[in-house]
């Protein structure tokens, strides 16, 4: 298996997001019609229109590759890369009419993401990265905090209704003990912690691939970490815990009770 030119898979991700991005502008700002999947989770008509549209350019353009998407799934390819895709990250936010949602494309060889895109198109903000070539907000450069103690750090959570009941009473301790909280979640949270607007997001709803990997070439390069909520390394259906690497064994810790 041939290593890849990231730089031109970068470009290439990016038309991806582009072609995502025709679909879901085009729709985006009034409120939509949703549906609950089997999962519980919630899915409009729009995030299908722009997984396939991203299907479609692999298709046409890397016909050997493979593409996991959260509306589609798995399609198999023959060349040990395999494009990961949530087409429409925050489908609540995106079918209010709250323009905190991102498409992201992640690039995965083997068992390894090289290259994360997380595109905010209502916002017309775009981060990416490359293994080993650091995180970047358009042309910023991206790096975590250097907040190192909970007490001087900005919390950030997924929804209540995840922590009601069993959970939470650790979230209650992180809470008491980080400097401030708010409700804020999905890959938005992860690229805040990268660009050191905050130092910690809890997850407590089932995350899958497409939720963390192309995130997490942008986190790890601007110097975050990523684990779900026991200390363990993602898979599918986890809890996520992401930090600017500080404060994360703090974290775990009172997270462990």
């Amino acid at each position: 298996m041939d290593e890849p030119d990231l730089r031109i898979e970068l470009a290439f991700a990016n038309r991806l997001a582009d072609a995502a991005a025709e679909v879901t502008l085009a729709w985006f700002g009034d409120r939509l019609a949703r549906e609950r999947k089997a999962d519980g989770s919630i899915v409009t008509e729009l995030d299908r229109r722009a997984e396939h549209a991203v299907r479609e350019l692999v298709r046409a353009e890397r016909p050997g590759d493979g593409v996991l998407g959260e509306e589609e799934g798995l399609a198999e390819g023959d060349t040990g890369r395999v494009w990961v895709v949530d087409p429409i990250d925050g489908t609540m936010l995106f079918a209010e009419g709250i323009p905190l949602w991102t498409t992201l494309i992640g690039l995965r060889v083997a068992d390894r993401f090289v290259l994360g895109v997380a595109d905010a198109p209502a916002l017309g903000d775009r981060y990416h990265a490359l293994a080993g070539g650091g995180a970047w907000r358009g042309r910023r450069r991206l790096r975590v905090s250097e907040v190192d103690r909970l007490a001087d750090a900005l919390l950030l959570h997924s929804g209540l209704e995840g922590w009601l009941g069993a959970r939470d009473g650790a979230l209650a301790r992180l809470a008491r003990a980080a400097r401030l909280t708010t409700g804020l979640s999905n890959a938005w949270g992860h690229l805040l912690v990268a660009q050191g607007s905050a130092e910690l997001l809890l997850e407590a709803e089932p995350c899958f691939e497409w939720d963390w990997g192309p995130t997490s070439v942008i986190l790890e390069e601007a110097g975050g970490r990523l684990t779900t909520l026991e200390g363990n390394r993602p898979s599918p259906g986890c809890d996520l815990l992401v930090s600017n690497g500080r404060v994360h064994d703090e974290a775990l810790r009172l997270l462990a009770g």
